[in-house]
């Protein structure tokens, strides 16, 4: 019921279509065949929602009239290459213009309901267009289609703006077959590349403009602010971020927008964590309910990863063989469709809207002048941060062994990405190159610790499917997972082994070049007063 399909097409704009058709028909380079086809008539109106969710996801939506129903599409977006669009497009039929496109079958149907959840859609402007058609072929065989569009932008209270395109649409796989055509078109009649899509020809035309990224006050950071400033500092970058990820992870199609708006969401929860003592507890308390946001975007994303390794996975046996994690890879896939409604439930429900309204606005607000734990110098509590945060990792580093359990392992990664995130948090702006030195050890830490737990996660993966789902799978599917489980563990070893150098690198000259600055910089007064630090609950 829907067709994905990849759109690939020279634009050109021309002055007028006419004698473009004229040089088709007459004119057309030896070796190509050029058939005039049926002229069209179309009717298209462009929507998005109020907040434009699927612009912002790099998407345009248009429900074209028919005269048997209509048609929607989404369509990606992208710049010409060297003259060339190349569009992702997904359609499906509808009963009617007047239909809602968020009922469409199929995918088109599916990632339209994402998008929006539960903002309505609303027309942006219509484009009313005389197409004239020719199908292009060589002596290989069919190449693509020529449309020769008229199009006129219905402007309220002003004629109509018109446009002349050619486009020139061809298979993928034929374009240097059908360059050498398009460029005579081209050169014949004058024709420069277009400079912008329709889409964004009609935007300018109508006056609509896209809204800009949100803003939540300053971001940046320096060494005169107080610590609550650069808190907030903090929250608003990282919000800005979750935000501008929302429409991407709702799509689905980049696995990259959900892992930045997951990322977005720890360094949020993270900040209010190390600046704990200096935020309000009005503050704080969004903490908690950007936890629920965190687990419904880590357990698809945990699912993304897992599906990521199956290349790798199969690289590892005999082609012959690698059929046998199909059964795996379609456990996985369900279990990921699951998740994502989950997550879209969240993502759409009015908690998470009234969420993001509020912190918006605390944001905006700043710091509360009447909380004075937040007007402390940040020089006088950032070298105590980060040492705490340093001391942390060196308990848990100081007691691993060989022998720890992979737990011991995983709680380290955890103090090690806190220690990473306050760095970051101070390093920009504060103490600049030395915390961003001592960063990156810390950062290949992690790092190393993240891929021994990975190992882990796949371990537990593997063996929870062939206890849940082992009667599903075929005899020599379940050995294929043991296989995979045992070098896991292999794997795990090699990075034990190496543990114990990458460690030795928080101790080195690194850190006490960052810990001489830190206090170096540190007032000489005493900090105003300030609430006693709660417990560390992160």
């Amino acid at each position: 019921m829907t067709s994905p399909a990849l759109e690939v097409e020279w634009q050109f704009a021309a002055l007028d279509t006419r004698p473009v058709g004229r040089w088709l028909q007459s004119s057309a380079p030896d070796g190509y065949t050029v058939e005039p086809l049926a002229a069209q008539s179309l009717d298209d109106t462009y929507l998005d929602t109020p907040d434009w969710r699927i612009h912002r996801a790099g998407y345009t939506c248009r429900v074209r009239a028919k005269a048997d129903g209509a048609e929607l599409t989404l369509k990606s977006m992208a710049e010409p290459q060297e003259g060339i669009r190349s569009r992702r497009e997904i359609t499906a039929p509808l009963p009617g213009p007047e239909a809602d496109p968020r009922a469409a079958p199929g995918e088109a149907g599916a990632a339209l309901r994402a998008l929006c959840g539960r903002q309505p859609l609303e027309p942006l402007f219509r484009l009313l267009t005389t197409r004239q058609r020719f199908r292009l072929a060589d002596a290989a065989g069919a190449l693509g289609e020529i449309a020769l569009d008229d199009t006129a932008i219905p402007v309220a209270g002003d004629e109509p703006v018109r446009l002349a395109r050619v486009e020139v649409e061809v298979d993928a796989a034929a374009l240097d077959r059908a360059r050498p055509f398009v460029e005579a078109l081209a050169a014949a009649c004058s024709l420069g590349p277009a400079g912008t899509s329709k889409f964004e020809a009609a935007l300018i035309a109508t006056g609509r403009r896209p809204p800009e990224p949100p803003s939540f006050g300053p971001e940046t950071v320096d060494p005169s602010m107080t610590a609550g400033q650069v808190a907030y500092a903090v929250l608003r970058k990282q919000f800005r971020v979750f935000l501008q990820n929302e429409p991407g992870t709702r799509l689905g199609e980049d696995i990259e927008a959900l892992h930045d708006m997951r990322v977005a969401t720890r360094r949020l929860r993270a900040a209010m964590a190390t600046f704990r003592p200096f935020l309000s507890p009005r503050m704080l308390a969004f903490r908690d309910e950007f936890g629920q946001v965190a687990r419904a975007l880590g357990e698809v994303r945990d699912l993304d990863v897992q599906l990521e390794r199956m290349d790798e996975w199969r690289a590892e046996f005999p082609a012959e063989r690698a059929h046998l994690l199909d059964g795996i890879e379609r456990l996985l896939r369900k279990r990921r469709e699951a998740a994502r409604r989950r997550m879209l439930q969240v993502l759409d429900s009015r908690r998470y809207e009234r969420l993001c309204a509020r912190f918006a606005t605390a944001l905006r607000s700043g710091p509360p002048r009447s909380f004075a734990p937040g007007r402390t110098p940040v020089l006088a509590v950032a070298p105590d941060l980060v040492e705490r945060r340093y001391r942390k990792v060196r308990k848990l580093g100081d007691r691993i062994k060989k022998s720890s359990p992979p737990e011991a392992y995983h709680l380290l990664r955890i103090e090690a990405k806190k220690l990473r995130y306050a760095l970051e948090f101070v390093g920009n702006g504060i103490y600049g190159k030395p915390a961003l030195e001592f960063s990156a050890r810390v950062t290949a830490l992690q790092d190393l610790l993240g891929l021994h737990q990975d190992a882990y996660v796949a371990i537990d993966m593997l063996e929870e499917l062939a206890a849940s789902s082992g009667r599903r799978l075929e005899p020599a599917t379940l050995m294929a997972m043991g296989m995979l489980a045992e070098r896991y563990r292999a794997h795990a070893e090699e990075l034990r082994a190496k543990f114990p150098q990458v460690y030795r690198q928080l101790g080195g000259p690194e850190w006490k070049k960052l810990l001489r600055l830190m206090e170096a910089q540190r007032p000489l007064e005493p900090a105003p007063a300030r609430a006693r630090p709660a417990a560390d609950r992160s």
